[in-house]
């Protein structure tokens, strides 16, 4: 296979001829005899700055012959077992554990011949270290003014043992610096055995960034075909680089790929990136491109943009390499632009989160949108630091908002766009009310008003409590109807408050006790106490689009609109000390609380909530470093926060883990309940040259592995095998069906990914 091999840049850890260091940077000589001019007969300025310095010397003529020592012009250091050197001719033998260094030049080998005034010579049996790690092995070169180089049977790897994982042989290396290298019949060899064959290749030789080609990617795939991947990179001066990375499937056709990146200076750096593919397999245009930038001033300003567009989810793990992640790529977008003063903030941000509705969704129906956008566009937001007013803090802030839902009702019908304008205008006073002993009061106190300029026509929410108290039904109207902002202008001002008594700490000490693995001493604390939240009611909450937390839980503390509430609770701690003489530190953290609802509440997700409340556990248990189990059970579910879960982590002292989570959350912004389990882990064994990795996603509502892989590595110095199975159950409209597939990669270090197979 001919073709050209370029693009080899220290921005992609391949080898660049050393940059040597200076005259004043060479090696301390301290263990050698001093330096010392030579002598002549006659003055001669051409021995002008050129020393020696030797255990044993003889001179014959002009011939020195110098055993275990050194030569040292300005520019050149030259050290060896036997050195012989001509005054009036300047050539130049040396035998036996030579170095020599200098600008553009740092090898070592065993025999070296050149003219030492004209830096003409030979050299063999060398060795040279490049940066950052490689080394460069051949057994004869030629050189003409220390810039051009001729090498003969040459081995070239980044790895540093005597057998390396993996290496280049070539038959013929030709190298000009600030120039190029060309090579001729090189072999890459893995673990000896030859995995690659290019009769002719060529990169450049500059220390600096370099155009060029970059190391093709090969591939083959059960469902996508053979690929080939050749890549060119465009350096655009010192801040500026631009990746054109197309890569052809034999089944699905030319795959496009670039990206672009600047970092013009040490505060602002950014990207774009783009994947674009035409499959032929079923017409479907797919495609993905992402904008990232930041700049952040010295004087307190800050921009950020994260700009993602996707045709679909799985274009990443259709046409992504297998190590690289898989499943749902992100589509949210997000702008920001901010300055923090010394006593508030201002912000000026826009965003969007993008959804796929399909059939194996909870709440997809044939009529419902398979696509939906939720966008911000845009908020300013301000907001005041807390204040001292008396023994109290006052705060506050404004958010003035346009938002939008955009649904995409399928082929052949117009997108449908609902936007509406919201103004919120907040303030709270907080802090302690008093303390009596033991006893301690808290009092927040808030006002809110907000107005939206369209509302839902019809109370869609059920506030009166007179449902069954079910999650939203979308076949009890009209699927999207949650999402139809296209009422009467409405506004709602809202009075909240949560006064909190704490009473007086209960501890006790148990001195020595050993469990689970824990021994020494254990301090349980107990603190109990009555939090009362009062809130004032608005009669249009069923007609309020749930975009946010503002619109659900617009009180103090998280609390709904018109909730009146008694919390009763209980925090609890176990602390922990090895013996006497060292402190307490925390081993679990239990806080157990429920509430009565005097009158019924509207969440977030379309449910209500009357009378007691479910018991609310949170607990985060870590004996050690090694061992960490949370649990939390809560009832008054947020708009995308978990309302049970339990997880536990365990990390041994070897680098193993093992994770596992079970889960329910509320319905989130989409209005899509997820309850599923999470196992996770990786273990390592055979002094960590296996590695076993895997991941599992089970989702209760369709009783399936959503998403899984189990991948196993093999590890030899340099070289990474890995051996990859996975499964994806969700199909995003124009992807490949696919769900189970098993990914073979080989990579070796410096090069990357070499080869990968997919079934």
């Amino acid at each position: 296979m001919a073709g050209s091999l370029a693009g080899v840049l220290a921005a992609q850890n391949l080898p660049v001829f050393p940059q040597l260091p200076t005259p004043g940077e060479l090696p301390s000589q301290a263990e050698l005899l001093p330096l010392r001019p030579f002598s002549f007969e006659e003055p001669t300025s051409e021995a002008h700055g050129l020393r020696w310095r030797g255990e044993r010397v003889r001179e014959e003529g002009d011939l020195w012959i110098i055993e275990g020592g050194a030569i040292q012009s300005e520019d050149l250091l030259l050290l060896a077992d036997l050195i012989s050197y001509n005054l009036r001719t300047g050539a130049l033998e040396a035998q036996g554990r030579i170095r020599l260094e200098g600008p553009g030049i740092r090898l070592r080998c065993e025999r070296l011949r050149m003219d030492w005034k004209k830096r003409i010579g030979d050299a063999w049996a060398l060795e040279l270290e490049l940066p950052p790690s490689w080394t460069l092995r051949s057994s004869h070169v030629a050189f003409t003014t220390l810039k051009e180089w001729d090498f003969e049977a040459v081995e070239l790897s980044p790895c540093p043992q005597e057998k390396p994982g993996w290496s280049a042989r070539l038959s013929r290396m030709k190298l000009q610096l600030e120039g190029f290298a060309t090579f001729r019949n090189a072999q890459i060899r893995v673990g000896g055995i030859p995995v690659l064959f290019l009769p002719w290749a060529a990169y450049p030789a500059k220390a600096e960034r370099s155009s060029g080609l970059l190391p093709p990617q090969v591939g083959l795939s059960s469902h996508l075909g053979a690929s080939l991947g050749l890549s060119y990179f465009q350096a655009l001066g010192d801040t500026m680089d631009l990746t054109f990375s197309p890569e052809y499937y034999t089944k699905e056709g030319l795959f496009w790929g670039g990206e672009y990146r600047w970092n013009p200076e040490v505060t602002h750096q950014g990207s774009v990136q783009g994947q674009y593919i035409h499959q032929r397999s079923n017409g479907e245009h797919r495609y993905r491109y992402r904008l990232q930038e930041l700049w952040q001033r010295e004087d307190g300003w800050q921009f950020t943009a994260d700009i993602n567009q996707s045709s679909d989810t799985l274009l990443e793990s259709d046409y992504g390499r297998a190590s690289g992640g898989l499943g749902s790529a992100s589509s949210d977008s997000a702008v920001f632009l901010g300055k923090n003063f010394a006593w508030a903030s201002v912000n000026l941000s826009a965003a969007e989160q993008r959804t796929y509705f399909l059939p194996d969704d909870p709440f997809y129906r044939t009529d419902f949108p398979s696509s939906l956008r939720r966008q911000s566009l845009p908020q300013l937001q301000a907001r005041i630091y807390p204040i001292p007013v008396g023994s109290f803090y006052l705060d506050g802030g404004a958010n003035l908002s346009h938002f939008a839902y955009r649904l995409d009702l399928g082929e052949g019908k117009n997108d449908a766009k609902y936007g509406w304008f919201r103004d919120d205008w907040s303030a709270r006073l907080h802090g302690r009310l008093g303390q009596w002993g033991p006893f301690r009061a808290d009092l927040q106190v808030a006002g809110r008003f907000t107005r939206y300029s369209a509302s839902l026509k019809s109370a869609i929410f059920d506030t009166t409590g007179s449902g069954s108290g079910d999650p939203l039904d979308p076949a009890a109207s009209s699927s999207f109807d949650p999402f139809r902002v296209d009422g009467e202008a409405v506004h709602r001002l809202l009075g909240s408050s949560r006064l909190q008594l704490s009473g007086p700490q209960l501890g006790r000490t148990f001195e020595k006790v050993s469990m689970f693995g824990y021994s020494g001493d254990v301090k349980h604390v107990l603190e109990p106490f009555l939090g009362l939240t009062k809130n004032s009611r608005s009669s249009i909450a069923g007609n309020i689009p749930r975009f946010d937390e503002v619109d659900s839980r617009p009180g103090v503390g998280g609390s709904a609109d018109g909730e009146q509430s008694l919390e009763v609770g209980l925090k609890q701690h176990l602390l922990g000390r090895p013996g006497r003489g060292t402190d307490f530190a925390d081993l679990v953290r239990w806080k157990i609380s429920t509430r009565y609802h005097f009158q019924p509440i509207l969440l977030s997700d379309g449910r209500f909530k009357s009378g007691w409340a479910s018991i609310d556990n949170d607990i985060d248990v870590e004996p050690n470093a090694q061992l960490r189990v949370s649990f939390r059970r809560s009832s008054e579910i947020g708009s995308a926060g978990a309302d049970n879960s339990l997880s536990a982590e365990y990390t041994s002292l070897l680098g193993n883990r093992f994770s596992l989570a079970v889960f329910t959350t509320g319905i989130n912004r989409y209005l899509v309940r997820q309850q599923g389990l999470q196992a996770s882990g990786i273990h390592r064994f055979f002094d960590d040259q296996w590695r076993l990795e895997f991941q599992a996603n089970y989702d209760i509502h369709t009783k399936g592995f959503v998403f899984s892989q189990v991948a196993l590595a093999y590890m030899t110095p340099c070289v990474a095998t890995r051996l990859r199975y996975s499964h994806v159950a969700i199909q995003a409209p124009g992807a490949l069906n696919k769900e189970d597939r098993v990914d073979l990669v080989l990579t070796l270090r410096g090069l990357g990914d070499l080869f990968s197979y997919r079934r």
